[in-house]
């Protein structure tokens, strides 16, 4: 009898600590002003090392997934190797950030908000 109080301290105390720990969230844009996108777009154009990156057709705000277009053919070139690449948003403690599919890094978004998916 005397470990049924004591198992239901620890399990107690477990769990409240799981409550204040951050939780990670799949995320979407907040909103699509002309400021988060260029926000977003600074952003992940930094990660990739490109100063001008265009972002594939899609709904920012309803999709989690952003994907950064290659960049366009010169007039000398015909064809390019260069494929999209697809950035997923999340969100943890109200802070939003990028990670590139295929990697585990996390690209912090400091000016664009956004909301859990």
């Amino acid at each position: 009898m005397v470990r049924s109080p004591l198992f239901t301290g620890l399990i107690a105390l477990t769990l409240g600590a799981c409550q204040h720990s951050a939780t990670t969230a799949p995320a979407t844009l907040a909103d699509e002003t002309p400021a988060t996108i260029e926000a977003l777009k600074s952003a992940l154009g930094s990660a990739i090392n490109r100063a001008n990156i265009d972002l594939g057709a899609g709904d920012l705000s309803g999709a989690s997934s952003v994907t950064v277009l290659p960049p366009r053919l010169t007039e000398h070139e015909t064809r390019s190797p260069a494929t999209p690449i697809v950035f997923n948003l999340f969100v943890r403690s109200g802070d939003c950030y990028a990670v590139q599919d295929g990697s585990e890094a996390e690209i912090p978004l400091p000016d664009v908000p956004c909301k859990p998916a």
